[in-house]
């Protein structure tokens, strides 16, 4: 069934400090956000000004036992560091991705915000030798001065363009695995131009409306799906690349508490990202 949706993608970013001054704002601590992993990692961003909503952001980790400054990262999907972030009424989002740490273990990426606001930033990455790791950041980002206000976009349904997701959430518990089927619709029809998106089929993230909980997840194909499970907890686990990419899909996710979650699947079709917003309801677990 279709799900009610809240949201429209939109933009946001991430960084970090422990660096020389560059005229940015004050440095931002990171809370850990990978619900149910040991916490083995700190990190701070800190962000530049570069234009009236646009802002350079870096971000460093270190290795919360030692103290040292982390420059190793293992390849997660194509990527040494994922970043995605949503504002605080959960209207605009992004997945993004600055490449490869500089030599001093360094992230880097320009990014241009929507509209004022405050955002949550989500860092999640593989320092190599402590598995997954995921810190969040609050950061606002002010109105230039003499700046008219930029209206939140409006709620849509579910589309991005020409393709809606048909969803199912049943089954959906808090601290269970549990296993979504998911359909891409193109004018109302399975899709038939999708590929692979960093290498796998779809993506999904949840975000916890009320305790901002994180969850990062893969879709797969449904015949795929019976042989491996792509939860994020796996984070990176087998998919199927042969063949084109089929319009049904299954999602295995594991929210960590019962309420109410902002999620996002995201999917290359016709040779763009698309992204697809909803509001879930995830039961308390039996």
């Amino acid at each position: 069934m279709f799900i009610k949706q809240l949201l429209s993608f939109g933009v946001a970013a991430i960084g970090t400090a422990a660096m020389p001054a560059l005229a940015s704002d004050a440095v931002t601590q990171g809370i850990f956000a990978l619900s149910g992993t040991a916490e083995k990692v700190t990190a701070e961003l800190s962000m530049e000004t570069t234009g009236p909503l646009s802002r350079e952001l870096l971000i460093t980790f270190a290795d919360k036992t030692t103290g040292k400054r982390i420059v190793h990262f293992d390849e997660e999907l194509t990527q040494q560091l994922h970043v995605l972030a949503t504002d605080s009424d959960f209207s605009s989002f992004l997945h993004e991705h600055p490449g490869k740490a500089g030599p001093d273990g360094r992230f880097r990426v320009a990014m241009n915000f929507p509209r004022p606001g405050v955002y949550h930033v989500f860092a999640d990455a593989v320092p190599t030798g402590l598995g997954q790791q995921v810190v969040r950041f609050d950061v606002s980002v002010a109105s230039p001065p003499g700046a008219a206000a930029t209206p939140a976009p409006s709620s849509r349904h579910g589309s991005d363009g020409p393709y809606t997701i048909q969803l199912d959430q049943a089954g959906l518990q808090a601290g269970k695995e549990s296993m979504l089927n998911l359909t891409v619709l193109k004018d109302g029809k399975p899709a038939q131009d999708l590929g692979l998106y960093l290498g796998v089929p779809a993506h999904a993230v949840f975000v916890g409306t009320d305790d901002l909980a994180y969850v990062h997840a893969h879709a797969m194909s449904a015949d795929a799906a019976n042989a491996a499970h792509g939860a994020h907890g796996a984070h990176g686990a087998a998919h199927d690349p042969a063949g084109p990419v089929p319009a049904r899909m299954m999602l295995h996710a594991k929210p960590p508490h019962a309420g109410q979650y902002a999620l996002w699947i995201q999917f290359m079709a016709g040779g763009e990202i698309r992204t697809v917003p909803f509001v879930v309801d995830v039961a308390k677990g039996s």
